[in-house]
């Protein structure tokens, strides 16, 4: 057996093993996640199907302006900040990425920059800048996704913590917070839509 086979071997084994450390709940999560933003579905969450999304939510809420700027902003933005932090990350399998984001969960970095993002999604699916995502204008996030628009509301009521018909930027960057770190089996948010199985 050639070295670059014996290599290969114990790189995909201890893939393996690594994976197995992963509560079930959150890998299915993250999954979920990635395939939700994975819209080519080529297995690599990629800077154009970032794009895709936002071609999408532009459309669906016919935003102009301002809203479709910032809306273009946060994910050019985010996805070229990804790729700079994270060199090469758009050019690796999801099962990979899932890997590196596991190992990095539990920084303290990480945790703030994860509610900062989360923030300024808030911010940019606020539309008309009120300080509240309602559900007119959630169902476009949901519907950019590709996810079926009758779940949306499930997830929103999950969001709605006081249940007043919208959302605070409090409450969204929380069910992020939670969506990220929970791994309770019973967990019912479903920020990037009904969750896969494996």
């Amino acid at each position: 057996m050639s070295n670059r086979l014996q290599s290969t071997i114990l790189l995909m084994e201890n893939r393996k093993k690594q994976m197995k450390d992963i509560p079930r709940i959150w890998f299915r999560k993250k999954a979920t996640l990635i395939f939700a933003l994975d819209i080519d579905k080529d297995g690599i969450l990629s800077y154009e199907d970032a794009m895709t999304v936002v071609d999408r939510i532009i459309k669906s809420a016919n935003l102009k302006g301002a809203a479709s700027d910032n809306i273009i902003q946060f994910f050019r933005k985010f996805m070229t900040g990804y790729d700079q932090a994270n060199p090469g990350i758009y050019e690796k399998t999801w099962e990979v990425q899932l890997l590196e984001v596991w190992s990095t969960l539990n920084s303290e970095v990480v945790s703030e920059r994860l509610k900062a993002l989360h923030g300024k999604l808030f911010q940019t699916l606020d539309f008309n800048s009120d300080g509240f995502i309602h559900f007119s204008e959630y169902i476009h996030w949901w519907k950019a996704l590709g996810l079926d628009p009758s779940l949306a509301r499930l997830q929103f009521d999950y969001m709605d913590t006081d249940h007043d018909g919208r959302i605070t930027e409090k409450e969204f960057v929380d069910a992020a917070l939670d969506y990220e770190y929970n791994c309770d089996n019973d967990t019912k948010n479903r920020f990037y839509g009904p969750l896969v199985d494996f």
